[in-house]
C-alpha cells in the first residue's frame, strides 16, 4: 500500500513538473522565433502604432475614432512605452509577451480538456504555427486579441463548468474588451454561442447568458458611436481584394507554411488542401474516441478554428463589401495547429493504449487516418523553416521599404546633423520612426499629406514636420532625400525632384529593389 501511495505522489510530482516546464519551454521557443526578426525594419500598420502613441491617451481616442480600428491596443501600447522605452523591439515585445501567456494560458486550458499528454503535444504544435509566430513580432494588436480570446474561451468553460457568476462577469468584461481591441473577434464570440447551441444544447435565450452578453455591451457603450462612424468606412473594403476561389486555399496556405497560395506551387496547393481534409477526417475519427466532456471541448476547439474564417468569408461574399484578411483571424490560424496537434496526439494515445491484436477489423482504419495525419505532421520541417527562415523577414511579407537599412546606411556615410527628407507620406511614416540626432528625417508639408484618415495623426502630432519649407531648406546645405525605387527610372539621373529641392543636385545614389536614397547639395 505504501509503495502504491508513494508511486502516486510520485507520478503528481512528474505531472506537476511537466505541467510547468512544458508551457515555459513552449513560450521560450516562442520567444526565441520571435526575436530573430524584432530588429527588422516596421512596415505602415507598424509605423501607424507607433506614431499615434507620440500622443496622449486623448489623441489616441480621437485618431483612432477617425480610423478603422477601436483603441485599447494603443492604449496598451502607450502604456507599455512609457515603461520599457520606444525602440522597434521594445513595442514589438508587448505582441511577444502577449503571445508568450496565450501559449501558457492555451496550455492549461488545453490540460484541463484532453489531460497533459494532449496538452503538450497540441501546445508544441500551436508554437511552431508561423502566423503565430509572424504576428508575434508585429507591432500590431493580433496577439493581444488572441490572449483576450484564449482567456475569454478559459473562462466560458470554467464558467459552464461552474455555473458560478463571477465567471459569467469575468467573460463579459473579456468580451468587451476583445470589442475595445479589434472589430473581428466579435466573429469568436460568435463561434462561442454556436458552440453554446450546438454541443451544449443550450439555447441562446438562457437568462445568464443573455445577462453576460448585456454586460458585454453596457461596457461598451462608449465606444458605440465611434464605432458607427466607422462602420461605412470597413465596409468600403479599402485595398481589400474581393473574395475568390483562391481565397480559401490563400488562406490555408498562409496558415500552415505562411505563404500565399499564388506564390505556392500547385502541387503543394494541393498537398495543403489534402492536409486540411486529412484534418478534417482524422478529426472525425478521433472524436468518436473522446469520452463525452472531451467530445465537447473538442468542437470547442474546432469552433474556433473554422467558424470565424468561414464567416468573414461569407460576409465578403457580394453584397457585401470584401473584408477578409487573413491576419483578422490569426487565432484561428494558429490554433487549427494545436487542433492538429491534439488529432496527432489522440492518435498517438489511443494506438498505445489499444492491443491492435485484439481490434484487427480497425486496422485499415488506423492506417488511412495514420496516412493522413503523417501527411499534417510532414509539414512541421518545412514550418518551422518558413518561420525561421521567412516569416522573421517582416519587410518581404508586408511593406515596400526596408526603410531602417536605408537610415542606417545613410547614417554610416553621412555628416552628423545631414537630415533625410522622406519624398512622401508614406516613407516619411516608416522614416521618421528611425530619426535620430546624426540623421533626423523630417517631413516637408509640400511632400507629405494626409490622403487617408490613417495619416490624420500627422496633422495632429506634426513630428519633425517643417512648417515653412523653404526656410528651412535655406539652412541645409546638404540633404538625403529618400523615394521609393519603383518610381526612379533606371537612370537615376533622369529622376525629377519636386519643386522645393530645385537648388539642388545629385551628388550620389544608392538603391535597392525598395528604396533610393539620394544625397543632394546646393
Amino acid at each position: 500500500m505504501n509503495r502504491e501511495n508513494q508511486k502516486g505522489k510520485k507520478s503528481n510530482r512528474l505531472k506537476i513538473f511537466f505541467s510547468i516546464i512544458v508551457p515555459v519551454s513552449c513560450a521560450v521557443l516562442f520567444m526565441v522565433l520571435c526575436m530573430v526578426g524584432l530588429k527588422n525594419s516596421i512596415w505602415f500598420d507598424e509605423s501607424y502604432s507607433a506614431y499615434l502613441i507620440r500622443g496622449n491617451f486623448g489623441d489616441i481616442w480621437s485618431l483612432t475614432a477617425s480610423d478603422v480600428h477601436p483603441p485599447f491596443y494603443y492604449f496598451c501600447l502607450k502604456i507599455w512605452s512609457l515603461i520599457f522605452g520606444y525602440s522597434d523591439v521594445a513595442l514589438r515585445f508587448m505582441s511577444v509577451f502577449f503571445g508568450a501567456l496565450t501559449i501558457i494560458i492555451l496550455f492549461y486550458l488545453l490540460r484541463r480538456w484532453f489531460g497533459l499528454k494532449i496538452a503538450s503535444v497540441a501546445t508544441f504544435f500551436l508554437t511552431l504555427s508561423p502566423m503565430f509566430v509572424r504576428y508575434g513580432q508585429e507591432m500590431r494588436m493580433y496577439m493581444l486579441v488572441f490572449f483576450i480570446v484564449a482567456l475569454a474561451t478559459y473562462v466560458l468553460d470554467i464558467a459552464l463548468e461552474t455555473k458560478k457568476t463571477r465567471y459569467y462577469i469575468l467573460y463579459a468584461i473579456l468580451i468587451s474588451l476583445g470589442m475595445w481591441t479589434h472589430y473581428f473577434t466579435a466573429i469568436a464570440w460568435l463561434a462561442h454561442i454556436i458552440y453554446y447551441m450546438a454541443a451544449r444544447r443550450a439555447k441562446i435565450w438562457d437568462k445568464k447568458f443573455l445577462l453576460t452578453y448585456a454586460l458585454a455591451v453596457l461596457l461598451y457603450i462608449p465606444w458605440i458611436p465611434s464605432f458607427l462612424a466607422q462602420t461605412n468606412s470597413v465596409q468600403s473594403g479599402f485595398w481589400i481584394p474581393e473574395l475568390s476561389f483562391g481565397t480559401a486555399a490563400s488562406y490555408i496556405s498562409e496558415a500552415l507554411i505562411f505563404k500565399d497560395a499564388s506564390a505556392a506551387k500547385n502541387w503543394l496547393v494541393v498537398l495543403l488542401l489534402a492536409t486540411i481534409l486529412a484534418v478534417i477526417f482524422a478529426g472525425a475519427k478521433i472524436y468518436k474516441a473522446f469520452k463525452a466532456r472531451e467530445k465537447q471541448s473538442f468542437l470547442l476547439l474546432a469552433s474556433l478554428v473554422f467558424i470565424p474564417p468561414i464567416i468573414l468569408m461569407l460576409l465578403s461574399v457580394p453584397p457585401f463589401k470584401p473584408i477578409f484578411v487573413s491576419r483578422y483571424v490569426t487565432y484561428a490560424a494558429a490554433l487549427l495547429w494545436a487542433l492538429i496537434g491534439t488529432i496527432v496526439a489522440k492518435f498517438v494515445c489511443q494506438n498505445h493504449q489499444k492491443n491492435l491484436a485484439e481490434h484487427s477489423k480497425q486496422k485499415s482504419i488506423h492506417a488511412t487516418v495514420l496516412v493522413r495525419l503523417a501527411l499534417s505532421a510532414a509539414l512541421v520541417l518545412p514550418t518551422i523553416s518558413t518561420a525561421i527562415l521567412g516569416v522573421i523577414n517582416v519587410e518581404t511579407r508586408e511593406t515596400e521599404s526596408y526603410v531602417k537599412q536605408a537610415v542606417l546606411a545613410i547614417d554610416a556615410i553621412s555628416e552628423s546633423g545631414t537630415p533625410i527628407i522622406p519624398a512622401d507620406e508614406w516613407v516619411y511614416y516608416d522614416a521618421v520612426f528611425y530619426s535620430n540626432d546624426k540623421t533626423p528625417v523630417y517631413g516637408l508639408d509640400a511632400l507629405v499629406n494626409t490622403p487617408y484618415d490613417s495619416f490624420l495623426p500627422i496633422e495632429r502630432y506634426k513630428y519633425n514636420m517643417v512648417e515653412n519649407d523653404a526656410e528651412f531648406l535655406k539652412g541645409q546645405d546638404k540633404i538625403w532625400y529618400l523615394v521609393k525605387t519603383s518610381e526612379v527610372p533606371e537612370n537615376t539621373t533622369d529622376y525629377e525632384f519636386p519643386d522645393v529641392l530645385k537648388d539642388y543636385h545629385i551628388v550620389s545614389d544608392f538603391s535597392d529593389k525598395h528604396l533610393t536614397a539620394f544625397e543632394l547639395s546646393k
